[in-house]
């Protein structure tokens, strides 16, 4: 909710015809500081302890229909849910004066997350990860939260595979073959699924009456087993069992340690299924696109979200993420009071030029207007970019006069009144609420998403995720 704090010279710039957020800020306009300055936030290697965790840890998650992805704005999936728990797990018994820790989602293409994870972009990889001892060279496995085993689903009288191109199911195909020789049966030919295609759409396709047979993770068939009620698994499977884990770096054996014990807790991928399993492809479908945009409640605000942002330099995935956190992208229109899906002040919207703040670009609009001023009000060399941005997000919740008390309160402290994490978060902590830290982490955790997801949609093609009809 934003309160109506502004100055006089914010006025007279509007007279001017001189607005103040007319200067970009390159980390709000392009890209969260998150992405391209990993070693500025979360503690690795020796540096985690578990008794005492760091206010952030980013999690390299595996975009897909099973693992992670994104419905009316919100984030779903297998890994998700199951990473969540752990989210809740490292905060159990953390002090009340303490900011929680909070898990910041990097969606990437499953081919990236050993890569990245070594990179340093992400602290835990996490997307169904079978481990191979190849893998087990380049980075440390957790203990596994599943044995999976891959198996054959469709027509039983089909002697060929249709299997996606980088998919697990590659790796087995030579040693199913090899056993089925052995065995006196006949071995599979193999065809490509095509560029885009998952395993999931596989499925679909299968569930729908397609002539084929493909090689499957057991789990994924249980997973979409409601939604594709007319799968059937064959005895044909490959022998062995394959653990799937989640991935740290080699030299972070504390943050190994605790996901080990965490991994151990009775329950956990059961409960994370059930709790993906609703929010499934209701028919099997997976609409093809190429941008976040087109999904759900986010597909009716982008191309204003889109407009106005350009026309302020900012990131419209930006507005969308704060929309997401004020109303879930819903327009709550109040005559009095805060209004809209940017739920703005409407005394702040005529400070900002704008005269219809319960018109759905009005009220973008003035939202847009206002973070660019923040944007400007927080443009200070002693502040980085990643401050500059929770700030922002700080302010937008409670007007920048209260945020600049809280600066002013941490450096009486001893603080660094210039930065958000671990410093004036902690006084916001104990002098305004837990409301606020929370909405800066909830508005920051959607923004990494919506940015990260839209990247690998881009550069992956089909979406992963689409509407439950």
């Amino acid at each position: 909710m934003i309160r109506p704090l502004m100055r006089c010279c914010l006025l007279i710039s509007l007279l001017l015809g001189t607005p103040l957020w007319a200067k970009p800020v390159a980390s709000v306009k392009s890209t969260h500081p998150t992405l391209s300055k990993p070693t500025q936030l979360a503690a690795t290697g020796e540096d985690f302890d578990p008794s005492n965790p760091p206010e952030r840890l980013r999690v390299l998650v595996a975009l897909g229909p099973s693992t992670f992805f994104i419905k009316n704005g919100l984030q779903y999936g297998v890994e998700y849910s199951m990473l969540i728990e752990f989210e809740k797990f490292l905060n159990q018994g953390r002090a009340k004066s303490q900011p929680p820790l909070r898990l910041q989602f990097i969606p990437v293409d499953t081919g990236e997350l050993i890569p990245a994870l070594r990179a340093g972009r992400g602290d835990i990889a996490a997307g169904l990860m079978p481990v191979t001892e190849g893998a087990k060279q380049l980075v440390a496995f957790s203990t596994p939260y599943l044995q999976d085993r891959w198996c054959t689903v469709g027509a039983e009288d089909r002697q060929s595979l249709v299997l996606p191109s980088a998919s697990y199911a590659q790796r087995l195909i030579a040693d199913f073959n090899e056993s089925r020789r052995k065995a006196g049966h006949a071995e599979f030919e193999v065809e490509s699924a095509g560029p885009g295609v998952n395993s999931e759409m596989l499925l679909a396709e299968i569930s729908k009456g397609a002539e084929k047979t493909t090689l499957a993770s057991r789990f994924i068939v249980d997973l979409w087993g409601k939604t594709l009620p007319k799968l059937k698994v064959s005895a044909s499977c490959v022998e062995e069992r394959v653990p799937v884990a989640w991935a740290v770096r080699k030299e972070d054996s504390a943050l190994l340690s605790t996901l080990n014990h965490f991994a151990d807790k009775a329950g956990l991928l059961d409960r994370a299924t059930k709790a993906t399993r609703r929010f499934l492809v209701a028919d099997g479908k997976v609409q093809s696109t190429e941008k976040l945009s087109s999904l759900d409640k986010l597909a009716f605000f982008a191309p204003v979200f889109q407009i106005v942002a350009a026309a302020n330099n900012l990131d419209w995935l930006l507005l969308a993420a704060i929309g997401q956190k004020e109303t879930g992208l819903n327009s709550v229109v109040r005559k009095k009071g805060p209004t809209g899906v940017m739920q703005i002040n409407p005394t702040t919207a005529r400070n900002m030029g704008v005269k219809n703040p319960h018109d759905a670009e009005g009220n973008v609009t003035a939202a847009a207007r206002y973070l660019g001023h923040l944007r400007d009000f927080f443009n200070n060399p002693g502040i980085n970019d990643e401050d500059q941005l929770y700030f922002m997000i700080a302010a937008y919740n409670a007007g920048e006069g209260r945020v600049q008390q809280l600066r002013n309160q941490a450096a009486a402290q001893g603080l660094d009144r210039n930065r958000w994490l671990g410093n004036v978060e902690k006084v916001a902590l104990k002098s305004v609420s837990k409301g606020m830290v929370d909405y800066v982490s909830a508005v920051s955790r959607y923004y990494i998403a919506y940015q990260a997801a839209e990247k690998a949609r881009k550069k992956q093609g089909p979406v992963v995720a689409s509407e439950v009809k």
